[in-house]
C-alpha cells in the first residue's frame, strides 16, 4: 500500500516563476488511494484545494517509504506526508512542525470474511502475518515482543490476496488505505492497534511555519466546510475539528 517504484515529480504552481529555493519541497511516501503517482489521491486533492489561494509553489517527489523518510531526515526536503511520531522519535518534537491532519488513521487485524476476528497481536504467535513495507515505523513497537512469521509484501492488495490463498493467517493493514477489499475481511472494529493521523510534517524552519501556519487555517476550513468528505468519499474517517497544527488557535 505505500509504496512507489520510481521517484517522480509533481508539481502544484500556485504562483507562477518562483525559484528552486522559493519552493516547499515534499516527499512522498505511498499511500493507498491518498497518494498516486499521477498526483490524484485523496490528501494530494485536498492540499492542492488549500492551496489555490495560496502564494506559493509545491514540488512533490515519490519514494518508497523507506526513501521518503530518508530524503526527509538528511534535508533534501523541507515535509513529508505522514510519519510525525516515527519521525519525533529521530529529531525530537521540537525539530519538527506539522499541519492540521490531512485524515485520521487506524491500523487494525484482518482475517478472512465469516471468520472470527482477531483482537491482539498475541493471537498471531508463531504464525504467518502479512505487512505492507515499510509500515515498520508504525507497527515496530506491536510487533517486537512476539514470535511472528511476518512478511513484507508491497501492498493491500497483495497481502488480501495471500490472505485468501492461505498463504497468511492475518493481515495487518490501516483504515482507510484497505477499505476497497473490507468485504473480503473480517476485523474487530474497537480492537486497533494504533489510531493516528496524517499530517504534513516539516522542519522546524520559519519559512516552512509560516507556510504551514497558512496551509492549517485554509485545511481547518475545508474540513469543517465537508470538502475533506466530498474529495476523499468512502476513503473518510470522520474526527475532530479542533485537532492540532501548527496553528491550532486558527
Amino acid at each position: 500500500m505505500r509504496v512507489f517504484l520510481l521517484p517522480i515529480l509533481w508539481v502544484f504552481c500556485a504562483s507562477a516563476g518562483a525559484s528552486e529555493g522559493d519552493r516547499i519541497r515534499i516527499a512522498v511516501p505511498g499511500l493507498s488511494h491518498l497518494t498516486t503517482e499521477a498526483g490524484d489521491g485523496v490528501y494530494q486533492k485536498i492540499i492542492a484545494r488549500a492551496l489555490e489561494n495560496q502564494d506559493v509553489e509545491v514540488n512533490e517527489s515519490f519514494y518508497p517509504i523507506r526513501r521518503a523518510l530518508l530524503v526527509f531526515e538528511q534535508g533534501e526536503v523541507d515535509c513529508i506526508y505522514s510519519s510525525t511520531e516515527a519521525l519525533a522519535q529521530t529529531f525530537g518534537q521540537d525539530e519538527l512542525i506539522f499541519s492540521f491532519p490531512l485524515g485520521k488513521f487506524s491500523f487494525f487485524l484482518f482475517t478472512l470474511k465469516n471468520s472470527p476476528p482477531m483482537v491482539s497481536v498475541s493471537a498471531l504467535e508463531n504464525k504467518r502475518v502479512g505487512v505492507v513495507s515499510g509500515q515498520e515505523h508504525f507497527l515496530h513497537p506491536f510487533l517486537e515482543n512476539h514470535h511472528l512469521d511476518v512478511v513484507w509484501s508491497r501492498n493491500d492488495a497483495l497481502n488480501v490476496s495471500m490472505l485468501e490463498y492461505g498463504r497468511f493467517e492475518a493481515v495487518i493493514g490501516a483504515i482507510p488505505d484497505i477499505r476497497p477489499y473490507l468485504d473480503r475481511l473480517s476485523y474487530s472494529p474497537d480492537h486497533p492497534l494504533l489510531e493516528s493521523f496524517d499530517r504534513l510534517t516539516c522542519h522546524n524552519t520559519e519559512r516552512n511555519r509560516s507556510f504551514l501556519t497558512q496551509l492549517s487555517r485554509e485545511l481547518k476550513k475545508l474540513k469543517r466546510d465537508g470538502v475533506y468528505q466530498d474529495i476523499a468519499g468512502p476513503l473518510y474517517v470522520e474526527f475532530d475539528d479542533d485537532e492540532p497544527g501548527v496553528d491550532p488557535d486558527s
